[in-house]
């Protein structure tokens, strides 16, 4: 029951708010490779540890001494302030859901859901209309009501296998999904006092518009993970093109609506390339690069005719950690680690107008802590991040602040477990 709980928790779909930028989605807003690796700021792909469990590195998991499950959740307080937009937005929502096998002492399985972003946003922006009327150019005041919201997940399948004490090397296989939501309100104000009576009149003035796209496909990649010396290592991981199928829809309140169903569609494979340091025994320091580059036709059909440029998403990470012990004994996980870190990260930030083409900068600092439950039963890790975006061709700066939570649960608790079931 306890599994079942944990599994459900790790389920749980965003219930409120985000970022302005996150929803689209490009570029890869959230870290994605483990709580512990957001407390370093994002870096870790050459974690040496037996609790390394990379997410984004498939190789990492070769450390492993025994079965582990991992679930993890994130919350978010975001805040934007500008002359005609203003927001305050929460966010809860799960983080990630591993499952890694430890098949033989040179082969682990891993079995995982990760999200690359969820969020919604509503944003309000007041502005004015001109036209050439009889008696010359006319304005009409409206408000801009939007709600944004979308999401992007890849289901995978990761392989590690130990070639020898200095190389590991990994493959994954994965299905992605991608879904983006646009509902847009134009509210014209009303011409005179007597329509501000009649509803109906102002309704037939007022413009809806629903937008929809979703992508779904499949995508493989390959990693390593080296230790040239006792202190150094090397981390890297390459992920392919995503192939599949790109579906629109449009609906405005006028009665016009289309749909496009394309087979040929795709999305940007990444790579990235880390490298870390154990300075002493329980001091190490990490650092990671990351890049995307993003075609129009990637940003789905509802882009493809906006002539965009092709652009890139790139971030630079590092951090560094205290190791009271991040390691897997028999008898389960012991000791409390510390970690802080800083990232840099750039991403496309695309919407339907040709003045919404550019990028979102994103700087953060972390801090990170991971906690013994107990022995036998598991490791709590935990990590603050604090930061702003700002973007490339709007006067918009977003604040805010993430909290995440997962649990990594070693097989002594499952063993426990059974024995519990057996009496």
């Amino acid at each position: 029951m306890r599994i079942i709980a944990i599994l459900l928790l790790s389920f749980q779909a965003v219930i409120a708010g985000g970022s302005v930028f996150g929803p689209q989605p490009t570029g890869v807003p959230a870290v994605t490779g483990g709580v512990r690796v957001v407390g370093l700021g994002g870096a870790g792909l050459a974690i040496q540890d037996s609790l390394g469990i990379h997410s984004d590195n498939a190789a990492a998991a070769v450390n492993l001494t025994g079965t582990v499950l991992r679930a993890g959740v994130q919350s978010g307080l975001y805040t934007v302030s500008d002359k005609d937009k203003s927001d305050s937005d929460t966010e809860f929502g799960w983080q990630a859901f591993r499952l890694y096998l430890n098949i033989h002492s040179r082969y682990k399985m891993g079995f995982g859901i990760d999200p690359v972003s969820t969020t919604d946003f509503r944003t309000y922006r007041r502005d004015t209309l001109s036209y050439l009327g009889d008696s010359g150019t006319e304005y009409e005041i409206y408000e801009d009501r939007a709600f944004w919201k979308g999401s992007s997940v890849n289901i995978r399948w990761d392989h590690a296998l130990k070639i020898s004490n200095k190389l590991a090397i990994g493959a994954t296989a994965a299905f992605l999904t991608n879904y983006r939501e646009i509902n847009n309100t134009l509210d014209f104000y009303p011409l005179d006092p007597d329509e501000a009576k009649a509803d109906s009149v102002q309704r037939g003035r007022d413009v809806y518009y629903h937008d929809v796209q979703r992508f779904k496909g499949f995508w493989g990649g390959l990693s390593l993970l080296a230790a040239p010396t006792e202190k150094l290592s090397i981390g890297a991981y390459w992920n392919s093109q995503a192939g599949g199928n790109w579906q629109t829809e449009q609906t405005i309140n006028n009665g016009r609506e289309f749909s496009t169903d394309n087979t040929s569609g795709s999305r940007p494979g990444e790579f990235g390339v880390g490298v870390g340091y154990r300075w002493t025994r329980q001091w190490a320091s990490y650092v990671d690069v990351k890049q995307q580059s993003w075609k129009v036709k990637q940003f789905g059909p509802l882009y493809e005719d906006k002539g965009l440029d092709k652009t890139d998403a790139f971030a630079v990470m590092l951090g560094a950690e205290k190791l009271g012990g991040t390691r897997i004994t028999d008898e389960g996980f012991d000791r409390w680690d510390y970690r802080a870190g800083v990232a840099f990260r750039k991403q496309p930030w695309q919407v339907i107008t040709p003045s919404g083409t550019g990028d979102v900068t994103e700087t953060a600092l972390s801090l990170g802590v991971s906690i013994p439950l107990a022995q036998q039963v598991g490791k709590v890790h935990t990590a603050f991040e604090f930061g702003q975006r700002s973007a490339s061709d709007a006067d918009i700066t977003e604040t805010f602040a993430r909290f995440y939570l997962q649990l990594d649960m070693h097989e002594q608790w499952f063993k426990r477990e059974q024995r519990k079931l057996r009496d």
